[in-house]
């Protein structure tokens, strides 16, 4: 028969079972947990404060510097240190903390001191709370409860405003017809000037405060949105000496999107920065830079847009959404563009929000959901039948989108880098739709739409004409009988259907 444990034994074990009890009941805690050691240095952390910080291993936090690896603002720790020594426990404070990639997190902390015997302080208990994304959703819900209250007089002032706009507008234009002196005329062009940018505030106010058209939202490439506005104020953004970096990643998924919107929304931003920078360029004489990316996770296109100027006032950043908000002088601005900006990334079921954190300047971030069902008429990834494709525009930039968005359809597409060899490709290969620039004309100034659809290839193909505006479209109509017209930008939807045939 086995002597039962001694006494000491027994309470070991217990001991011991207690501790793992502990230990485990801190690992599966839904907040991080920590020691910290007076000087500033974690001794002990959980789990959960790994991956709420960014990092791989508890050992690597061991080797932060509280004060200046973990707070945003270094001199938050010793406040916090101050108020741990109060009675009341526990002592929620909120403040903000950096992860590993430097990314801000708002979390709520609650510390309090641990003693010895002599009372003297020979560690600090914490207990840490990311409240990053709770934090951003009550700011979107008081953002859509402010807009709502607003949105149905802002609807009403504008539209009763578009009417008596239009007449000024409109007289003042035919009277600068007519020969008048250098003061007069001067008087007229103010008149047509101010009418004009006050139409444009109309516009904007009907543009935030009107429900948007979900049904003519299709599968859009965001990279192709942002490179496009990059593209076109890169010039006028060197000239003002301000270096904009482009990253894009290529295996963006698509989203659901009104190109035309998002446009407005990218070239906003990218225009607030480009203010904000040569506004600064006395008190920030380093190299002003604009940096545009965007990437994805799980659920959302992520599109960021920074800029190395002053930032944001912490106490303004709860108002720059709310409409007429501007930091431009009286006349530079309307005070709308955020405003709008929001509005429309609502609508898309997304959200947008303000980092601002020294030494980044003012950063924001636009989440847009990936895409899960096209919208419009449902039709499946792929086409019934693939097809030979022949794309016909030197010119355009957005023949890479063209070919991507057609290849996942199934297609085979050939881009023709010129004219001549359209028609060389025409003449030996058949084809089974063509896409060409209805204005595009060789050597002999006859249409090469004309003289492709004469070719082999070409004869029984379905033609495709690509147009600049509606305007032009309209005119096209009539100019090649049997052909179907489609205007640049393209939307994607309206594309496949005259290029599969629907």
């Amino acid at each position: 028969m086995s002597a039962s444990p001694d006494p000491l034994t027994k309470a070991r074990e217990a001991l011991e079972q207690n501790v793992a009890r502990y230990a485990a009941l801190v690992e599966r805690a839904g907040y991080g947990v920590y020691r910290s050691s007076p000087e500033g240095r974690f001794t002990e952390v959980n789990s959960v404060l790994v991956a709420m910080l960014g990092y791989s291993s508890a050992e690597e936090l061991l080797r932060l510097d509280l004060a200046n690896d973990v707070y945003l603002n270094p001199a938050e720790r010793e406040r916090l240190r101050t108020r741990a020594a109060t009675p009341a426990f526990p002592n929620w404070s909120e403040t903000r903390w950096k992860r590993r990639d430097g990314s801000i997190v708002t979390v709520k902390l609650s510390v309090r001191p641990v003693t010895d015997d002599m009372g003297n302080i020979e560690a600090y208990d914490g207990i840490v709370e990311d409240v990053t994304e709770r934090q951003r959703h009550d700011e979107l819900l008081r953002r859509s409860e402010r807009m709502a209250s607003i949105g149905t007089t802002l609807a009403g002032v504008a539209h009763e405003l578009n009417n008596p706009l239009a007449a000024i507008m409109g007289f003042a234009q035919l009277m600068l017809k007519k020969p008048w002196s250098t003061e007069d005329r001067t008087a007229l062009e103010t008149i047509n000037h101010e009418a004009i940018r006050s139409a444009t505030i109309v516009r904007d106010l009907l543009t935030m405060a009107r429900k948007r058209d979900v049904e003519r939202r299709v599968a859009t490439d965001v990279n192709d949105i942002v490179g496009y506005i990059c593209r076109t104020r890169r010039y006028a953004l060197e000239t003002a000496g301000i270096l904009c970096t482009v990253e894009l990643d290529p295996a963006l998924p698509m989203i659901n999107g009104d190109r035309a919107q998002l446009e407005q929304v990218v070239l906003n931003l990218l225009n607030n920065a480009e203010h904000a920078l040569q506004a600064s360029t006395d008190t920030h004489p380093q190299t002003a830079s604009i940096r545009i990316r965007d990437f994805y996770d799980s659920a959302s296109v992520i599109i960021e847009i920074e800029d190395n100027g002053p930032g944001i006032p912490a106490s303004e950043q709860s108002k720059i959404w709310d409409p007429f908000w501007t930091t431009k002088d009286e006349g530079e601005g309307t005070g709308l563009g955020l405003a709008v900006v929001n509005g429309i990334i609502g609508d898309h079921a997304g959200s947008i929000s303000l980092d601002d954190a020294p030494g980044i300047g003012a950063r924001f971030v636009i989440r847009l959901p990936i895409v899960t069902e096209a919208k419009g008429p449902p039709h499946s990834a792929h086409a019934t039948r693939p097809l030979d494709v022949l794309v016909v525009d030197p010119g355009a930039s957005d023949l890479a989108f063209v070919e991507r968005f057609l290849t996942t359809r199934g297609h085979a597409v050939i881009n023709a880098g010129s004219a001549d060899l359209a028609l060389r490709l025409a003449t030996h290969a058949m084809f089974d739709a063509i896409l060409c620039d209805a204005r595009l004309v060789g050597r002999d100034g006859t249409s090469v739409a004309t003289a492709l659809r004469a070719t082999t290839g070409g004869a029984g193909a379905r033609f495709v004409l690509s147009a600049t505006s509606p305007v032009e479209s309209h005119e096209l109509h009539a100019s090649m009988v049997g052909a179907a017209v489609v205007t640049r930008p393209y939307d994607v939807e309206e594309l496949r259907r005259l290029i599969e045939g629907d």
